[in-house]
């Protein structure tokens, strides 16, 4: 959505450079710089939505003769926000308590109470702690409904079988990572899963579960557990506020040389100390938070850190997760520190540039039910690896501009939110009542934590409709 700057370098012999902008009706647009690394800002406002190509020239003066060849590239040229787009096919509140119904009546989940097990027909249980954590969520959330469901104890009860069964196959004492609970179990080894690995954000994930859970069926063993979960945490912290993005769960140590970006951790560790008084997590929860100030809201290197993703280096795949998690970290925090605001402002461009698609889907070569024409937007996309609409990564960004407009009160934060909002209601209309993880027509694999994310967005979408509580 920004005008973008591309790192091609100087020319010997060159004195300035014609940078030369094909849009896909075949319009050329031209300008000079003295740069070749200059943005687009001289003709970007006046560059049309969709595929463009960039040719950048070296001369040997203003306007003189070609020296040489200083890159091309090729992009999408994203639209801007015109909206806002389209109507709640329903009310917030009103989707989200049916898509939660739907979740709960799966028979994967009804499965847990009367096996106390995870169905073994829903194969993405092999991610424990975020699937089951999410559960966990599920289940405390259906049962805080008003009015209450009639199986609002059933519900959780299956909260709390899932619970004690995600506490079975934690770590045990005195091992590198204990009482934390596995981000892998049952899975068949990749170069992605494995048993033997954990992935940092995985503990925190679940800890959240414990912490719903227990708020609606107090019970300080699921208090204890995430107490001890954030205990684990400050063990392994290393010196510099952060952790291995994975290690081995026999020994401790590190398996990739990527680090952790902790913005879930933080979001976990801080409702423990502010919500429970868990004084022991401040000097972690403190350590992180500074490492966050001092490495991705620098550098922007947002990593994406999803367990089912191949680990790869700085900025070769980026996301908005992290960035959205941390952002609505400093937007909470607000009255804190004066930069807060104005920095979780510029991470939320971040994410909205890069990942969110108000209309108008790149065209990158998508196949099949994936092709742009069968996209609900607006959405946003997950990672530069899998540049795919996901209705959880919507989710992201609905919380982060609620967050947005309750810290400033820009209403140009709601509209944004509600666009996306409006969107997931047409897709759940689609899909019969649930939420599509995947934003198109033909939706296959169904990500329950991608769902309770999404009614959780919701949820908080609705509080802000005239009216609500």
């Amino acid at each position: 959505m920004a005008a973008p700057a591309f790192d091609f370098k100087p020319i010997a012999g060159a004195k300035s450079y014609r940078f030369t902008v094909t849009s896909a009706d075949g319009a050329t647009q031209t300008f000079e710089a003295p740069e070749p690394f200059q943005p687009l800002t001289p003709i970007w406002a006046s560059v049309p939505v969709g595929t463009v190509q960039l040719r950048v020239e070296g001369l040997q003066q203003r306007g003189g003769a070609f020296v040489g060849l200083a890159g091309e590239r090729k992009f999408h040229r994203a639209a801007v926000f015109h909206g806002p787009y389209g109507q709640p096919v329903r009310p917030y509140g009103e989707s989200a308590a049916a898509a939660l119904s739907g979740l709960i009546h799966e028979k994967f989940v009804q499965h847990w109470r009367t096996t106390g097990r995870p169905d073994p027909s829903y194969a993405l249980y092999r991610y424990s702690a975020k699937l089951i954590g999410s559960l966990l969520t599920g289940c405390s959330l259906y049962a805080t409904q008003t009015p209450r469901p009639a199986d609002a104890d059933d519900a959780l009860e299956i909260g709390r079988r899932a619970a004690d069964y995600l506490l079975s196959i934690s770590g045990p004492a005195g091992t590198p990572m204990e009482y934390c609970p596995p981000t892998y179990h049952d899975a068949k080894p990749t170069e992605r899963e494995n048993d033997h690995w954990t992935m940092l954000i995985s503990p925190a994930e679940a800890g959240q579960g414990y912490l719903d859970l227990h708020d609606v069926m107090p019970d300080e063993k699921y208090l204890r557990a995430a107490e001890r979960i954030a205990t684990t945490y400050g063990k392994l912290q290393l010196p510099s506020g952060t952790w291995p993005l994975k290690v081995d769960n026999r020994t401790g140590q590190p398996i990739a040389e990527v680090l952790l970006i902790p913005s879930v951790v933080i979001s976990f560790l801080d409702r423990l100390v502010t919500q429970y008084h868990f004084a022991a997590g401040r000097p972690t929860l403190d350590r992180a938070v500074r490492w966050m100030m001092e490495n991705p809201v620098r550098t922007f290197n947002w990593q994406a850190q999803f367990d089912d993703a191949k680990v790869r280096g700085a900025y070769q795949n980026l996301s908005k997760h992290e960035a959205c998690e941390f952002a609505g970290y400093l937007f909470r925090h607000a009255s804190e520190a004066p930069r807060n605001t104005p920095l979780a402002e510029e991470i939320l461009r971040f994410a909205e540039d890069q990942f969110v698609v108000w209309e108008h889907p790149p065209e990158l070569g998508q196949q099949g039910r994936m092709r742009p024409e069968n996209w609900f937007t607006p959405c946003s996309l997950e990672q530069y690896a899998m540049f795919e609409p996901i209705s959880g990564s919507s989710a992201f960004m609905i919380m982060t501009f609620v967050r947005g407009f309750q810290a400033t009160g820009n209403r140009l934060y709601l509209a944004k939110a509600e666009s996306l909002g409006n969107a997931l209601t047409t897709a759940q209309q689609y899909h019969h009542g649930r939420y599509p993880t995947r934003m198109v027509k033909e939706d296959a694999a169904y990500w329950a934590n991608s769902t309770v994310n999404t009614i959780r967005a919701m949820k908080m979408l609705a509080g802000t409709q005239p009216g609500s509580r």
